[in-house]
């Protein structure tokens, strides 16, 4: 098989942002030609076809890109690492949230372009979630337990009954956590641990994170940052729905930070337990599949220093 060390492999996936990521796909072309940019690009098919076509060029390109969501960067990441192949890689934001993109002040396709026609790469660590003792997925993002897994679950439902509704991500997201409330899905019984410490309550979300942005924006884990080793946990505790808007509203500009129902924890690993059996999402992607989640009563989420080499 031939090398292409010299070419830069663009996995373009069309069905991000909700499906609107296509109609980018032209201009994405030109300001890559007008950057000078040395590409091929691959327009995926499904996520079998972009897990398969990530751990093809791993070892035949000097770098990939994905084009695409939060859940594209994960998928390909994963695999990357899971290879051991030595490629840098590219973000090219075309998702809903683009909260990866927003980390490394990459939103817009010029800004991408432009990172990939300067090549230069940054170390950054990723995290890991483990159950007993398997990695189940690599994360550039966050991994989160409580109400975004089921949030996450209800956007897909509705994606399939209604994609005229899904368009409107605020709004679904917010039927999917009224939802929630109402079922009593939320707060969930956890133990978290972290070395010799633990933490026992009711949460709503607790979110482990290796970057600062989560939900579109939303500064949840201000202090966090994707060189430093270390994971921030941020535990948002039993509240009505109410006062969770607010937070979530606060967040915007990480302003929840004090209030009475978050706690910030900052640790290489933690050991997150229940009683009560929970599904794990993954950078906007259920462990499992949306249709098919795996439950847990234990996970280990853990960081693995400077794993990726990031353009940027």
């Amino acid at each position: 098989m031939t090398a292409l060390k010299d070419r830069i492999a663009i996995l373009f996936n069309p069905s991000a942002g909700k499906g609107k990521a296509l109609k980018k796909k032209d201009r994405l072309e030109r300001l890559l030609l007008e950057w000078q940019v040395p590409f091929d690009l691959m327009v995926t098919a499904s996520e079998e076809n972009l897990r398969a076509l990530t751990r093809e060029c791993a070892g035949r390109y000097r770098a990939l890109a994905g084009a695409g969501g939060d859940s594209t960067f994960h998928i390909m990441i994963d695999e990357i690492v899971r290879s051991g192949a030595e490629v840098d890689f590219g973000l090219i934001p075309l998702g809903s949230s683009n909260d990866v993109a927003r980390e490394f002040d990459l939103r817009g396709l010029e800004k991408a372009c432009r990172a990939l026609k300067g090549g230069r790469t940054k170390p950054i660590d990723l995290g890991a979630v483990e159950h007993d003792g398997e990695v189940l997925r690599y994360f550039i993002g966050q991994a989160n337990i409580g109400l975004g897994s089921r949030v996450n679950r209800y956007v897909e439902e509705i994606s399939g009954k209604s994609p005229r509704l899904a368009a409107f991500q605020s709004l679904v997201g917010t039927l999917g956590i009224i939802r929630s409330y109402r079922r009593k899905e939320v707060p969930l019984p956890l133990t978290i641990r972290t070395g010799e410490q633990k933490r026992e309550g009711f949460y709503v979300v607790a979110n482990f994170s290796n970057i600062r942005f989560w939900a579109t924006g939303r500064t949840l884990s201000p202090s966090a940052r994707p060189d430093d080793g270390q994971l921030d946990g941020c535990l948002i505790g039993e509240c009505s729905f109410l006062r969770l808007a607010r937070l979530a509203f606060l967040a915007r500009k990480g302003r929840h930070v004090g209030a009475p129902e978050v706690e910030f924890v900052r640790a290489p690993a933690f050991e997150i337990s229940s009683e009560q059996r929970f599904e794990v999402q993954v950078d906007g992607e259920i462990i499992g599949g949306g249709r098919t989640p795996l439950s847990f009563r234990s996970i280990q989420v853990r960081t693995v220093p400077q794993a990726l080499h990031l353009i940027c």
